[in-house]
């Protein structure tokens, strides 16, 4: 599987960065672990999702009773468009991107395939 700050390293640094500064630096540790499971953008709408693998597997009761839910969303001041998201058990999920600077775009396109892409 493909880490997120290896495929996105820029992005990655600046997220990173501006959690650090923030006082989120457990965040910004889990956001560059994170594995990618999945890319998918949207040309039309100008928006793109990169779906992320927890660096923390859900145990059994959290996973099977309490259930995953999308908990809270980052939005950040210096990286305008993008917006992290974590699940009810404060893990990270996810990075949203709305109308993103024309070479993520075009990297998110790279690496969507038919809009979709799934890691090895």
């Amino acid at each position: 599987m493909w880490s997120f700050a290896g495929s996105f390293p820029e992005l990655a640094f600046d997220l990173g960065s501006e959690l650090r500064a923030t006082g989120r630096a457990d965040l910004a540790g889990e956001l560059e672990a994170s594995t990618i499971k999945t890319i998918s953008y949207d040309p039309e709408g100008d928006a793109g999702f990169v779906a992320l693998e927890a660096e923390r597997q859900l145990n059994a009761v959290e996973r099977n009773v309490i259930g995953q839910k999308l908990g809270q969303v980052i939005a950040f001041e210096a990286s305008r468009y993008a917006s992290l998201q974590l699940d009810n058990f404060g893990r990270v999920v996810g990075v949203e991107f709305l109308a993103p600077p024309k070479e993520l775009r075009w990297k998110l396109m790279r690496l969507t395939s038919n809009n979709r892409w799934r890691g090895p």
